[in-house]
């Protein structure tokens, strides 16, 4: 008997041992945003609500993102960029895939760069994003230190979506390009 508690014990331990911790982002405290830069100086900010993410203390992480959610504070403005130019009904999601090194998990805060894997309007493309990353007991703080320039083509998007926009605004130049930056804040799950 003291055989088979015992090595159910080792098993427990070893367990524990191999699991990876979990974070979770905390969705009202997170966001993505970017700029629309129509005439090459009129600026219209604009950001997404993350639909998920997970960071684990094996170095993975994962972001989704629904274009959809899409929030300019002008609800015509968010109904042409869902419709027309991300076109949500085909391309429901934004993927943010990738890895990086542990030790930024465990020590002060710092900059780095970190590549991930975008998916967007079915095209992967790795990307380089530079962060700042603060570990703070059981939640991290991961914020781009720079803005990080994103273009539509890149990805796939017809330059067709983005002239059929500006034709909605009386044909006013509409940039491909996007900065973008992003505040994620990850929450330990409880074991």
């Amino acid at each position: 008997m003291l055989k088979y508690i015992l090595s159910v014990f080792s098993i427990i331990i070893s367990t524990q041992a191999f699991a990876e911790d979990i974070y979770r982002l905390d969705l009202n405290l997170s966001n993505v945003t970017f700029t629309t830069i129509k005439k090459q100086f009129v600026i219209e900010p604009a950001f997404i609500q993350p639909v998920s993410g997970k960071l684990t203390s094996k170095g993975k992480f994962s972001v989704l993102l629904n274009p959809n959610n899409i929030h300019t504070g002008i609800p015509l403005r968010d109904a042409r960029l869902k419709e027309i130019y991300f076109n949500v009904m085909k391309y429901p999601e934004i993927k943010v895939l990738g890895n990086f090194d542990t030790s930024l998990l465990s020590s002060n805060p710092q900059r780095h760069i970190i590549s991930a894997k975008i998916t967007m309007f079915g095209i992967t493309k790795t990307i380089d994003l530079p962060i700042v990353i603060v570990p703070c007991g059981d939640k991290i703080m991961v914020n781009s230190s720079s803005p990080i320039i994103i273009s539509g083509a890149e990805f796939g998007i017809p330059s067709e979506n983005l002239i059929n926009l500006a034709a909605k605004v009386g044909g006013i130049p509409i940039s491909d390009k996007v900065p973008l930056n992003f505040n994620l804040l990850f929450a330990k799950e409880p074991l």
